[in-house]
């Protein structure tokens, strides 16, 4: 008699348990009606965290819309808002083995999917603000978590919306890359690579990754291979070139800014770029050329400008140099005269470099020089003020 007293007194409690769960599901999709989003989420999170409707498909169909307009309309309630929105609509979506419904009952497929991609949206915007609050991590948090929802997009909708793995991830990596996460970085961008996204720039924050960590064989593959996908692309030639530059390897870099040349022959900066390579490799007639062209396409130039003019000024020096050390006096005037030829045709170039930046000390090095070799004294001296008063 006793014992079954107390399995009537058991199973009265445990019912009592079971229909107070169902009542707080209940009166969430009440508040969630009457926009009491407070309520709704308070009596819908009771309801999640009971053993008894922890899976109920009632409560997940219920927590699925509770999270989402607590997302859109009341986000200061709950900072995760989005995150549990989009875990109860993939619930509500989720299927067996069988390809049977798991949880989702009373609520159309479709409107779950409309949902669901909302939340997409929600996500991705978050991720935005995130990033532009320098909340990197966050951001990066909120962008992998529409990985999650791409699947159920039947429509592409969020494709359509600019919204694809391709972006998630770029968007991903510049976020690592403010974290200064140079692995984390370098796994987003080989992905992108493996997936063959449609942005040269891709290779070259790769290139440069491997540039800051000393690896330049490994920089140098990745502009290859950003080059084999783009071989026209602009801003991966002038990264190569750069690259190239830095590592002072002037033969194979006159090759790569001859092919830059074909592609943009109206650009004076290839031309000013190519001459300094010929410069020093101590070819002058190319050098002198690539110079020329760069100032006719900008004059304005004052790399070209003073480059070019201590080019001649330095070929000056060394013919003078030459007439000094020599007995003939046949030779000595013929390399006198050649000196002199140099040096008046390094002076307009060294004045409009002057014009163009009167601060600068090796323009007035050069120009106190050239002066007083040609006798103008009182210029010679101007210079030597200017470069005092530096």
């Amino acid at each position: 008699m006793n014992k079954k007293i107390i399995l009537i007194i058991l199973c009265t409690v445990f019912t009592s348990v079971l229909m107070a769960q169902k009542h707080n599901i209940v009166n969430a999709s009440i508040a969630l009606k009457n926009e009491n989003y407070s309520d709704a989420k308070k009596y819908i999170d009771e309801a999640y965290s009971n053993e008894s409707t922890s899976n109920s498909a009632k409560m997940w169909n219920y927590r699925a819309p509770i999270y989402l307009q607590i997302a859109i309309k009341d986000s200061e309630l709950d900072n995760d808002a989005i995150l549990k929105a989009t875990e109860a609509h993939i619930k509500c979506l989720q299927e067996d083995k069988k390809g049977r419904v798991i949880v989702r009952k009373w609520t159309n497929k479709e409107d779950i999917i409309s949902g669901v991609v909302n939340c997409a949206y929600k996500l991705f915007n978050l991720a935005i603000e995130e990033f532009n609050a320098a909340n990197y991590e966050r951001a990066i948090k909120l962008y992998t978590a529409i990985f999650d929802i791409i699947p159920f997009d039947e429509e592409n909708q969020l494709k359509r919306g600019n919204i694809s793995k391709e972006t998630i991830l770029f968007n991903s990596f510049f976020a690592s890359k403010k974290m200064n996460d140079n692995v984390k970085s370098k796994d987003l961008l080989q992905q992108l690579i493996d997936m063959n996204f449609n942005e040269p720039a891709i290779y070259i924050h790769m290139s440069n990754i491997f540039i800051e960590e000393g690896n330049t064989d490994q920089a140098i593959n990745y502009l290859n291979l950003g080059r084999d996908m783009f071989e026209d692309d602009q801003s991966l030639i002038n990264t190569e070139i750069n690259l190239y530059i830095q590592l002072g390897r002037t033969t194979e870099l006159i090759a790569k800014l001859s092919e830059a040349i074909e592609l943009d022959p109206e650009n004076d900066l290839l031309y000013f770029n190519r001459a300094t390579m010929y410069d020093q490799k101590g070819d002058f007639v190319n050098a002198e050329n690539d110079y020329l062209i760069s100032l006719e396409l900008n004059k304005s130039s004052f790399g070209a400008n003073y480059n070019l003019g201590a080019l001649y000024f330095n070929a000056g020096v060394e013919t003078n140099n030459k007439a000094n050390n020599t007995s003939n006096n046949t030779t000595y005037k013929k390399l006198k005269s050649q000196a002199d030829n140099s040096f008046s045709k390094a002076l307009p170039f060294l004045e409009m470099a002057f014009d163009l930046d009167n601060k600068d000390k090796n323009t007035l090095l050069s120009l106190k020089q050239l002066y007083y070799l040609n006798g103008d004294y009182k210029k010679s001296e101007l210079m030597k003020q200017y470069l005092a008063d530096l």
